[in-house]
C-alpha cells in the first residue's frame, strides 16, 4: 500500500504555524474501522466471567481466538471461535464451547498463529507481558490439533526482553516465513524455522507513533506490520485509537489510521487477517459487549 498523502488539513496545520491544543491529536486521522462482524457480551459462554478482552489472531480455516481476563489480567482463558464459511457477516463466528484456562498466557496481550511451529503442527503464541504495566520477555506456544482444537501449551523465553506484540507470517521472506515482536518503539524480526531463544535482529528502535498511546496486539503478512496503540488514561476524552503500517524493515507506510476511542469507552486490543479480510478487536470500558469489526487496511 502507498503512503498516503497530509490531509489538507495537516498542511494548513504546518504551513500556518497553528498549534495544535493538548486535547486533540496533532495527527490527520481516518477512521478505518468498519461493520461489526462479532458482538461478545460479558455473558458470553466463551469469556467465563472474564471481562477484559485481549490478544486476538485469527488461526486454521479463519477459527478465531481470543484471550479473556479479569481485571489486571488475572486469571486468562482462550476462547475459541468457530467459522462458518459464509460471506462475512455477524453470524460468521461461533463460541465453539467453554474457554481453555491457561494461567501461563499471563496478560495475553498478543496472540500469533503459526500453522507449523517447528514442524510440531499449528500453534498460537501468546506474548505474556504487555508495555510497562506487566514486563515479561517470556511467550506462551498453545499447541493445536489439525482441526484447530486447544492442546498442551510450554513457555518459551526470548532473549530480546520484555515485549508486548507478536506476529508471524508464513508469506514473508519469499515464503520461508518470518516472526515480528514489539515493545513501545522497537522492532525484532526473526526467521520463520529455528529456535525462537535465539537469532533475533532489532531492525528498528524509533518506531514511529503518536499521541502517548499504549501497546496492543500486531499483526503481520507478505511485506507488511501493523501496530496498534490504544487509549489509556492520559488520553483527552477526543482521542481515537491508532494503527501504524510499517514495512518489515520498520519504515513507515501510513501512520494516520485511526479507530474512533468514544468518548475513552472503545480500546484497540488486537488486529488479524484472514487472506485479504483484515479485522480489530475493541474492548468496551462501559460494559457493552466487546466486538471485532472489519478493518480497512
Amino acid at each position: 500500500m502507498k503512503k498516503k498523502l497530509l490531509s489538507f488539513a495537516s498542511v494548513l496545520a504546518l504551513l500556518t504555524g497553528i498549534a495544535t491544543a493538548s486535547t486533540s491529536s496533532a495527527y490527520a486521522a481516518t477512521d478505518r474501522s468498519g461493520a461489526e462482524r462479532l458482538n461478545i457480551p460479558t455473558s458470553s459462554a466463551c469469556r467465563a466471567g472474564r471481562t477484559v478482552m485481549q490478544g486476538m489472531v485469527a488461526g486454521p480455516g479463519g477459527q478465531l481466538y481470543i484471550i479473556f481476563t479479569k481485571a489486571s489480567g488475572a486469571e486468562p482463558v482462550l476462547s475459541r471461535w468457530l467459522r462458518d464459511g459464509s460471506t462475512w457477516d455477524g453470524n460468521s463466528w461461533t463460541c465453539a464451547g467453554a474457554p481453555t484456562s491457561i494461567p501461563a498466557l499471563g496478560h495475553g496481550n498478543d496472540l500469533a498463529y503459526h500453522p507449523d511451529y517447528r514442524g510440531q503442527g499449528p500453534a498460537l503464541i501468546a506474548t505474556q507481558g504487555s508495555q510497562s504495566a506487566y514486563h515479561s520477555p517470556d511467550v506462551t506456544i498453545i499447541h493445536l490439533d489439525s482441526a484447530g482444537a486447544i492442546g498442551a501449551s510450554e513457555v518459551v523465553r526470548l532473549p530480546i526482553g520484555n515485549i508486548s506484540g507478536f506476529c508471524y507470517s508464513a508469506t514473508a521472506a519469499g515464503g520461508a516465513g518470518k516472526y515480528a515482536a514489539r515493545r513501545a518503539g522497537n522492532l525484532w524480526t526473526h526467521p520463520g524455522s529455528g529456535s525462537l531463544t535465539s537469532g533475533w535482529t532489532l531492525v528498528k528502535s524509533n518506531l514511529t507513533t503518536h499521541d502517548n498511546r499504549s501497546d496492543q496486539g500486531i499483526d503481520c503478512s507478505e511485506n507488511y506490520i501493523w501496530n496498534t496503540k490504544s487509549i489509556n488514561s492520559s488520553t483527552p476524552a477526543t482521542g481515537w485509537n491508532w494503527v501504524y503500517q510499517y514495512n518489515w524493515s520498520g519504515g513507515d507506510v501510513e501512520t494516520d489510521i485511526g479507530i474512533p476511542g468514544d468518548d475513552l469507552k472503545d480500546e484497540i486490543e488486537d488486529v488479524t487477517h484472514v487472506g485479504g479480510d483484515f479485522f480489530i478487536s475493541v474492548n468496551r470500558n462501559d460494559g457493552r459487549p466487546d466486538s471485532v469489526k472489519v478493518f480497512t487496511e
